[in-house]
């Protein structure tokens, strides 16, 4: 499918299509795999709930619940591209599903929230970084 013939996001369906999509790959991952899959035994579906707000309200200005795009409780190492590889999957994830400029915004707002979490090394619980507004 070429990408003039994608949509873009414009539903709560769509914002769930794009997690799904992003979290097959992220299952996929040799690095990020292992850490998200042994969180996701102990602690899913909630931060998925709370992950699904924050996409939602940021895309989709629907207001509500505050949400973060990490599990507030997965502590990722300082060293290696944990952050840079999730960019880039969550990247691919849009661009195989989406175009337009809602589809745009989250692929910009997906680049700052990497740049966040880099600059705001070494690593903590990410429960430190919910007050932060993106």
């Amino acid at each position: 499918m070429t990408s003039s013939l994608l949509p873009d996001i414009q539903t709560e369906a769509d914002i769930n299509a794009l997690l799904h999509t992003f979290y097959e790959k992220v299952g996929l991952d040799e690095r990020l795999g292992p850490l998200f899959q042994a969180d996701a035994q102990v602690h899913w579906p909630q931060p998925l709930v709370t992950m699904r707000a924050f996409w939602q309200r940021v895309l989709l200005r629907t207001g509500g619940q505050d949400g973060w795009p990490f599990p507030s409780h997965l502590v990722l190492p300082a060293e290696g591209d944990f952050f840079q590889r999730w960019r880039r999957l969550f990247l691919a994830a849009v661009e195989e599903n989406f175009t337009g400029p809602i589809a745009e915004a989250a692929k910009a707002t997906a680049q700052e929230v990497a740049r966040r979490f880099e600059y705001q090394r070494p690593p903590r619980p990410l429960l430190s970084f919910l007050k932060h507004e993106v």
